[in-house]
């Protein structure tokens, strides 16, 4: 009876863990810290963030966003980082206006 209890009391302790890594794994790959930028900008709303997104892969074509941010460029509001289907990484700078300033090879 003892050792049913301890597998028991095993199990459900690997569930409460295990849930815990889903849940932190859940979290949104495109907040960037989920804080202002270097604490002088305010944080992205997820309907610009979307915005960017959209012009961007628009630009790029299908690929993996890795990060969305502010740009610190006064020439475009937002830098969004796109790695390709074929394994290549961009950075893609979109204006205020959401419209594709440039895009150059990600570093």
């Amino acid at each position: 009876m003892r050792k049913r209890t301890w597998i028991i009391g095993a199990a459900v302790a690997g569930l409460v863990l295990g849930g815990a890594t889903v849940a932190a794994a859940a979290v949104n790959p495109f907040d960037d810290a989920g804080s202002v930028d270097e604490g002088t900008q305010s944080p992205l709303s997820q309907a610009d963030r979307d915005k960017a997104v959209q012009a961007a892969l628009a630009k790029v074509g299908q690929g993996t966003v890795t990060e969305v941010e502010r740009d610190e460029n006064p020439n475009s509001a937002y830098e969004v980082e796109v790695r390709l289907t074929n394994g290549s990484e961009v950075e893609v700078a979109v204006g205020k206006d959401f419209r594709v300033l440039s895009q150059s090879p990600d570093d």
